[in-house]
């Protein structure tokens, strides 16, 4: 009897041991697997989650950017009644949803983790079919059918599928976890995050490309105010001056070896003001102030030389910027000269856009500054227009020391418009109409916003007061102000 009672205590000691030593076990493989609160970084809460912003046709899924619908830049998430509505076709890119809409019934049904959602445009309810239960559960929200595209309420979207959603001003994070960020501790992250999700989007692969050479489109480079350009070579055979640009206080010439530039006095006589060397005969662009003489030729590449003509005895060679491609426009707006030149995808497929930049001090070259892009560099317009890559780069014309700032995006638009330092573009997909509104600042090209326009574009200038945007349709005209707010 007393040995009995001897062994069911030891049995009893070896197994309350072997459950401590199991749970000491289970803890350091805890430990070892899930961080801590504090260890949780910003990678590891994007991890499964979707970001969005309102107006935005842009998602982050998994920390990659994507369009909403590759096909439609104008899908944007939207806020209807006081609710945040969400493209149906989110669901498909975000969370690979299977999406089918019944003419018949006008009703669309979304299948994803076992559950069947029908939502019926403009019904009071919807309806969902979960398979593992097989019940039907009616919601009191309603779908809408917004610009001839579906949308559904996100948070009945949430609910149904037991997803948390953040908020932070604009920007919308669906994701498992509950309380995702803290937004005054990770108030940076949320910024950048904000930006990259309001910025057109980065191309950081291949597909990209891809698409741009699949909807090759043609590109026509806008017209300039160059005169005899096209016989430029067979006219100075004759060895005369040919005429090439007339402004209101110059006329400027072409011969063998020189551009000469004559002032133009109030009786109409022209009076010899300066001479540069000349490249080649291939002119693209020039333009002049009181104190700088810019003219742009294409030699392999676009060549853009500046002068310092505010002595016309002594004129300097400033700065020639060379950039891969052809010239599509310069534009001088206050101090600053902008140049925008395109590089054909098709032809250079692995010739990614560059710059170089030869600064000069009397007249001697001082030093070369050469910067090359990368793919993960350059950004795109979601309704591209043309294979081409836009490199849009600006300097100011009296602090050359200073840096040359540049962006690179895949395909643009049908017109620029520079309003000192703000710079508009405009893309067309048949009668739906973008304009991309930028900005120059320290940091280089940056994206500020999109306005969306419906009808037959013809045309995007300034007003006569260099006060408004003007956008002309075809029926009508449209005045903005600088922020793209109708006038």
């Amino acid at each position: 009897m007393k040995n009995k009672i001897i062994l069911n205590i030891l049995v009893g000691y070896f197994l309350i041991l072997s459950l401590v030593l199991l749970a000491q076990v289970s803890t350091k493989k805890t430990n070892a697997i899930e961080p801590l609160p504090s260890e949780i970084t910003a990678e590891d809460k994007l991890k499964n989650s979707v970001v969005l912003a309102i107006n935005s046709p842009v998602v982050i899924i998994n920390e990659k950017q994507f369009l909403i619908d590759e096909k439609d830049s104008i899908l944007v998430p939207t806020i209807e009644d006081g609710k945040v509505y969400i493209p149906v076709k989110l669901l498909e890119t975000a969370f690979g949803a299977n999406i089918n809409f019944s003419k018949q019934t006008k009703e669309t049904i979304v299948r994803l983790d076992n559950k069947a959602i029908i939502f019926a445009n403009n019904g009071t309810s919807i309806q969902i079919i979960d398979n593992t239960s097989e019940e039907t559960i009616n919601v009191d929200e309603e779908a809408k059918i917004i610009n001839d595209r579906f949308y559904i309420p996100l948070r009945s979207f949430a609910d149904i599928f037991d997803k948390e959603i953040f908020y932070n001003n604009d920007l919308i994070i669906i994701s498992n976890m509950a309380n995702l960020f803290d937004p005054i501790e990770e108030i940076n992250t949320l910024e950048e995050l904000e930006k990259q999700v309001k910025q057109l989007p980065i191309v950081g692969n291949q597909d990209n490309l891809k698409y741009l050479l699949k909807n090759n489109m043609e590109f026509l480079p806008l017209t300039t105010d160059l005169l005899n350009i096209e016989n430029l070579d067979s006219m100075l055979e004759e060895d005369k001056p040919v005429i090439i640009k007339k402004t209101n206080n110059y006329n400027i010439y072409a011969t063998k070896g020189f551009i000469e530039v004559y002032f133009v006095n109030k009786d109409n006589k022209e009076i010899f003001s300066f001479k540069v060397e000349k490249i080649n005969n291939n002119i693209k662009d020039i333009q002049i102030t009181d104190d700088r003489f810019i003219i742009s030729y294409l030699d392999k590449n676009t060549k853009t030389v500046i002068y310092d003509i505010s002595d016309r005895q002594n004129i300097k060679t400033m700065e020639i910027i060379e950039n891969n491609g052809e010239l599509y426009k310069n534009v001088i707006d206050d101090n600053n000269l902008y140049m925008v030149s395109k590089i054909d995808v098709s032809k250079n497929k692995l010739k990614l856009p560059y710059f170089a930049e030869y600064v000069y001090e009397d007249n001697n070259l001082k030093s070369i500054k050469e910067e090359k892009f990368d793919l993960n560099q350059i950004f795109y317009f979601p309704d591209i227009n043309d294979s081409q890559y836009t490199l849009i780069s600006y300097v100011n014309l009296y602090e050359i020391d200073e840096t040359l700032y540049s962006g690179v995006y895949l395909g643009m638009g049908k017109n620029i418009v520079i309003n000192k330092d703000l710079i508009y573009i405009v893309t067309c997909n048949e009668d739906n109409n973008n304009i991309y509104q930028f900005k120059a600042t320290l940091d280089g090209i940056e994206y500020i916003q999109r306005k969306f326009i419906k009808g037959k574009f013809e045309s995007l200038e300034m007003d006569k007061e260099k006060q408004f945007i003007k956008v002309n349709l075809k029926d009508k005209s449209i005045y903005y102000d600088n922020s793209l707010t109708i006038r």
